[in-house]
């Protein structure tokens, strides 16, 4: 990346939130924590809460949380925070690491760093040896690729240079993929898995970016200090996630079953931007059967595509 990118991201991370009374903060749990109320009303929303629900509208958002939730709800759209919202008494409060790695990127696109776009790294998970997640009739690897080799050509046909991890059936093994990533040099990196779940009513497209230094991933596990190259990004990381997500899901009109946080092998060591889209569960059989026609496959690759498209004009739109 650069020069300029890193300096915009070094400027981004020096953000802080307006000092006291402005926004009451207070420690909970051992984090530091603001006042959301305080938080959101500071920055012209017009708030309303009712029990342990919050409610807040303005600049052309909207947005829900919910008491002691990880999950809230931005335009409609599925967001999970890096810690669940917590209450001081009837006061809601959101962690600081919260408003600066999930709330601001996504109601100030102004603050998420700008940088090119003009070349996307696609990864088709598995491969080769490694079928992936197995359905009732098909192999997360084979629909990978077709996803993979429907969005490249979409991407290319709309002025982007794309580099793939694979465009047959081999196996590239995670270690490579950071180090491919870099040497290709490109813009954002896009994973693409198909999901697999023992409780087989499971359905739905989910978007991961990479875990914040100090936080838990989506799926559990401890709250982790260690900082991955792929943290330098976590604006971009969770900007690029918005978008595709939401794209995906107005092409295929699929469940949103939300952004998320994960340490992925693919996502720690990039040298840029980059998510991983979970576009369906192959263990639904009715979703299996969705994700192998091919004009179902159009559909997410569409998405995809318009998703970086939006992304890319979002840097734009600067003061």
């Amino acid at each position: 990346m650069g020069k300029r990118f890193l300096c915009l991201l070094a400027a981004a991370a020096a953000l802080t939130l307006p000092a006291a009374p402005a926004i009451r903060q207070r420690t909970i749990a051992g984090r530091n924590c603001c006042n959301l109320d305080d938080l959101l009303t500071l920055n012209r929303f017009l708030v309303r809460q009712t029990g342990g629900t919050l409610s807040a509208a303005g600049r052309g958002m909207s947005l829900r949380f919910e008491r002691n939730q990880r999950r809230f709800l931005c335009n409609g759209f599925r967001v999970e925070l890096c810690f669940p919202t917590a209450f001081d008494g009837a006061a809601p409060y959101l962690s600081v690491l919260d408003w600066r790695k999930v709330l601001r990127p996504l109601l100030f696109p102004a603050s998420v760093p700008s940088h090119p776009v003009r070349t996307v790294y696609l990864d088709m998970g598995h491969g080769g040896a490694d079928p992936g997640a197995l359905g009732a009739f098909s192999r997360e690897k084979d629909l990978t690729l077709a996803l993979g080799r429907k969005t490249a050509a979409l991407l290319r046909r709309n002025g982007f240079k794309v580099v793939m991890s694979r465009n047959s059936d081999v196996q590239v093994p995670l270690a490579r993929i950071g180090p491919l990533q870099r040497q290709s040099k490109s813009d954002i990196f896009v994973s693409i898995h198909v999901n697999s779940a023992a409780d087989r009513t499971l359905s739905g497209i989910e978007t991961f970016c990479l875990t914040p230094a100090g936080a838990a991933s989506s799926n559990g596990g401890k709250n982790k200090t260690k900082t991955h190259p792929g943290n330098r990004f976590d604006a971009n990381n969770l900007a690029l996630a918005w978008h595709i997500q939401r794209a995906v899901l107005k092409s295929t009109a699929a469940t949103d079953r939300g952004i998320k946080r994960a340490r992925f092998a693919v996502l720690r060591d990039l040298s840029a931007p980059g998510v991983l889209i979970e576009v369906g569960f192959i263990s639904n059989r009715a979703e299996e059967k969705r994700l192998n026609r091919s004009d179902y496959q159009d559909k997410i690759a569409r998405g995809i595509v318009d998703g970086i498209v939006s992304y890319r004009r979002s840097l734009s739109l600067k003061p």
